[in-house]
């Protein structure tokens, strides 16, 4: 088997493609004979697919706008505290070189600290939420108990006669009777009725 398409992929490409099941899904550049995966614009980092900076002979790519954090306006980037440092600030207001870093929690492990104190080998893999346990059944269930369950789900009847709702009477429908609505509802039901 020949092996995937991509730089550094060792992977064996899957039958009748030239790329392995991980790189399946990704382009490649439109650069002929570059082995380089697809960025933006059909195109891998190297040959344009992130900008470079728009500062005069830099070919560091565009971070803060147009340009890269050396040359990027320094009030849009924190700088390191550390006296003529022109470096970005990550921790304490420090660049890794001055000491804004911090390492892995892990004992012996040297490698930056890059998601909740871990390094990206060490992060703790989410827990899956567990799947809602299945009640356990030892007794068949008849016909009498289902009914029995269905009644308890429903709500408790009201032993008390249901009341017949009471039809206005001519009088209730008055503008001077204020308890029900305000007057210029009363004003447009008048109104209305003289329409009819």
């Amino acid at each position: 088997m020949r092996a995937c398409f991509f730089n550094g992929c060792n992977n064996a490409a899957e039958p009748d493609s030239f790329k392995c099941l991980f790189h399946s899904h990704r382009g490649r550049c439109r650069v002929e004979d570059c082995h380089n995966q697809v960025y933006a614009r059909n195109l891998c980092v190297r040959h344009g697919g992130k900008r470079q900076c728009a500062f005069e002979g830099c070919l560091l790519n565009s971070r803060v706008g147009p340009f890269c954090t050396r040359h990027s306006p320094s009030e849009a980037v924190r700088r390191c505290s550390q006296e003529n440092c022109s470096n970005q600030a990550h921790l304490n207001g420090r660049c890794f070189r001055h000491g804004g870093n911090r390492f892995c929690k892990i004992d012996g492990c040297v490698t930056y600290a890059r998601n909740r104190g871990y390094c990206t080998r060490h992060t703790p893999r989410p827990i899956a939420p567990k799947s809602p346990s299945k009640p356990n059944i030892q007794t068949p269930i008849d016909a009498e108990t289902a009914q029995e369950d269905k009644r308890a789900l429903l709500p408790p009847i009201d032993p008390s006669p249901p009341i017949a709702p009471i039809e206005p009477t001519m009088d209730d429908l008055s503008p001077h009777n204020n308890n029900l609505l305000p007057n210029h509802v009363w004003n447009e039901v008048i109104r209305l009725l003289a329409e009819v």
